[in-house]
């Protein structure tokens, strides 16, 4: 039986939307002077900037290092470049940041839950193939976001069926996914290389290489051609809507 450890957004839930306005209601609270959440709400241009920079980084505190690099006019061309600036800006804003986002997140999800839920989509194409291979895969979540979105979503999009409970690994299992594999391997009680772990950020991948899993970058997700590229130059598959299905079943 296939084991397949999903990321959930940018694979399962385009949730680029709410994840922009989660990001610039928290940057408003921490930085209330800024005309930055105008700015990207209203200019293309910085828009696609903030969703350039998404894929460098790993947690909510991450979308506000995004916001802090185009509030502060910085040039980012590399992973290294914007791990800089992160480390920088110290610990406490990141936590900081981390605490209103999250914040921001709940109370526009417990207020106005019709409004939240609309700021999401699935990838219809990925979830048909899911759905066709439920009976012989083993299907886990394994993300930065908390469970109780997850577990919403999951269920407004009518496929929390497809998963078990236990095996929703969200951000209370650890900072980094190589913890929510090795958890989802004690539960499925399997070896690591048995497991492939989709994600559509490439310093996932890098990261969890190391323990025997099979990579594969979700080309459909919040990425560009720069994290295919890169991809591919390391070895792991770039999986489209079109060739996810025979890429990880051999259909």
């Amino acid at each position: 039986m296939t084991i397949l450890a999903l990321d959930f957004d940018g694979v399962i839930c385009d949730s680029a939307e709410e994840v922009l306005q989660t990001a610039l209601g928290a940057w408003s609270e921490i930085s209330p002077d800024s005309r930055l959440q105008g700015e990207v709400e209203s200019r293309a241009e910085r828009r696609s900037a903030f969703e350039r920079l998404v894929p460098l980084g790993n947690r909510a505190e991450d979308f506000g290092v995004a916001l802090h690099i185009l509030h502060s006019g910085l040039d980012v061309h590399t992973q290294k470049d914007y791990d800089r600036i992160r480390d920088h800006l110290g610990q406490d804003w990141l936590d900081l940041f981390h605490h209103e986002f999250y914040r921001t997140r709940e109370h526009v999800r417990d207020t106005d839950p019709e409004r939240w839920l609309g700021l999401h989509k699935t990838y219809p194409a990925f979830i048909e193939v899911l759905e066709r291979h439920q009976t012989d895969t083993t299907l886990a979540v394994a993300t930065a976001k908390d469970g109780a979105s997850v577990r919403l979503l999951l269920m407004h999009f009518g496929i929390d069926r497809l998963f078990r409970d236990d095996l929703i690994l969200d951000k209370e299992m650890g900072v980094a996914k190589t913890a929510h594999l090795r958890i989802l391997a004690d539960r499925v009680g399997c070896e690591l290389a048995r497991i492939t772990f989709v994600d559509d950020k490439l310093n996932h991948l890098e990261a969890t290489a190391p323990l025997g899993v099979k990579g594969v970058l979700a080309g459909w997700g919040h990425n560009t051609a720069r994290e295919h590229d890169a991809a591919r130059r390391a070895g792991f598959p770039v999986a489209t809507l079109e060739t996810a299905e025979p890429l990880l079943f051999g259909d």
